[in-house]
């Protein structure tokens, strides 16, 4: 996969350290060719039971117990960006609660029905520190964000998660990533170069080898390879190889997150690898945005119909 010259890159994440186990690699590369880098991670974290047990010591868990623990990843992801961009990373943390992604989607589309985290407690993101601090947590606000940080970054390369991750957060987030572009390129007639479309992967069944062995292991000398059953749906594989250095660095940053590592070093390890493997898009090709706009209109005509039913869309 070519990087080229001066390019400007968004990374989408929706948990802390999605964006250096996807695009560290990436992020580093776009960098060394004088681009710029945009990183916006959508939720805390909050909500991962048992690595909040874990870290507190506790089996009985409070509101007050995730809150501290997404507090401690935002801070995990404020470090491993200035090991990825030395200062010169521009990073978004929007604070939204984990697991408000799909169901902000396609259950919780207006501020006046605001999605509510059975962790934390909080409708509204409770991060003081984070970008949308006492933001409603709902679907069209944080459309409305995400098209105003394309439009602010006028990106030529977004990286953001498969709309077929096994993960309700990690696929939701890339249909709102989808839904953005639609919109933004919608209403901004005047930008002639489209972005080039990598959906990243994250969360598949048995995935990648060694990500569910209990112990972590060395794989910087193996490259990383998209799961054959992950479907190609007229799109392509792409794959960035990564220099020694590149890898060092990658390393480094997922080694800040110690409230992961405690918990799943295996499964972070295993994306520290001699490359980083991406869908692209295809050019030309609306495909799969129309047929994400498609879903998200019939969701949203469901959620008008039933209104006291919203949970099941």
């Amino acid at each position: 996969m070519e990087v080229g010259r001066g390019e400007r890159l968004l990374v989408l994440a929706p948990h802390p350290d999605d964006e250096a186990l996807s695009s560290a690699g990436l992020i580093q590369r776009v960098f060394a060719n004088g681009g710029s880098i945009r990183v916006a991670v959508v939720t805390s974290g909050d909500a991962y039971v048992d690595a909040v047990k874990m870290d507190t010591g506790k089996k009985k868990l409070s509101p007050g117990d995730y809150l501290a623990f997404g507090e401690k990843r935002l801070e995990e992801s404020r470090r491993a960006a200035q090991i990825l961009g030395k200062g010169f990373l521009h990073l978004d943390l929007l604070g939204f609660s984990d697991g408000a992604l799909y169901d902000s989607l396609v259950s919780h589309w207006r501020r006046t029905s605001p999605f509510r985290s059975n962790f934390t407690g909080f409708d509204h993101v409770p991060y003081r520190d984070s970008t949308d601090w006492g933001y409603a947590q709902d679907g069209k606000d944080l459309l409305n964000e995400l098209v105003a940080i394309l439009k602010e970054t006028q990106p030529t390369i977004i990286s953001f998660p498969d709309v077929m991750e096994d993960d309700s957060d990690h696929a939701g987030l890339g249909m709102f990533a989808l839904l953005a572009v639609h919109e933004w390129l919608e209403q901004s007639p005047t930008v002639r170069i489209h972005p080039k479309l990598l959906a990243y992967l994250v969360h598949w069944p048995h995935w990648p080898k060694g990500s569910d062995w209990g112990i972590a292991q060395d794989w910087t000398n193996e490259p990383m390879h998209l799961p054959e059953n992950l479907p190609l749906r007229g799109h392509k594989r792409v794959c960035l190889g990564l220099t020694k250095r590149e890898i060092g660095v990658k390393h480094d940053a997922i080694a800040q997150y110690a409230t992961q590592q405690r918990i799943m070093a295996d499964f972070l390890s295993s994306f520290v690898r001699s490359s980083e493997c991406f869908t692209q898009l295809a050019p030309n090709n609306t495909n799969r945005i129309e047929a994400v706009v498609e879903h998200w209109q019939h969701a949203r005509k469901v959620f008008n119909n039933h209104p006291l039913d919203r949970r099941k869309i």
